[in-house]
């Protein structure tokens, strides 16, 4: 038997609704550790532990820094992350004009 799906684009309310209505917010956390030297170590080794729960949210930890995590340092991190994987070798080109680049070896 054979299901066929039938596919409409979302609206950006949508996508949002349908993410926040996956997200588990009983009280677990994944615990992201983080030099802001290095962001990306710290998010690849966090996204690498078997018990990363991509349904949980992040709990982020700024090495050499004291801070409880009550959604500001989640923000640092993800812009900290952003701007990192943007000034990658995973993405070629300059300012606004830039592609990815698809090479094993970018990050």
């Amino acid at each position: 038997m054979y299901v066929v799906h039938t596919f409409r684009e979302k609206t950006l309310e949508e996508l949002l609704e349908n993410l926040a209505s996956v997200v588990d917010l009983s009280g677990m956390k994944n615990i992201v550790n983080v030099n802001r030297d290095d962001v990306l170590d710290g998010a690849f080794r966090a996204f690498a532990r078997k018990s990363f729960d991509v349904s949980k949210l992040l709990n982020v930890r700024f090495a050499g820094k004291d801070g409880i995590d009550y959604g500001g340092l989640t923000r640092e991190f993800l812009r900290l992350a952003v701007t990192a994987i943007g000034s990658s070798s995973l993405f070629t080109g300059s300012g606004h004009s830039k592609n990815i680049q698809l090479d094993y070896k970018g990050m």
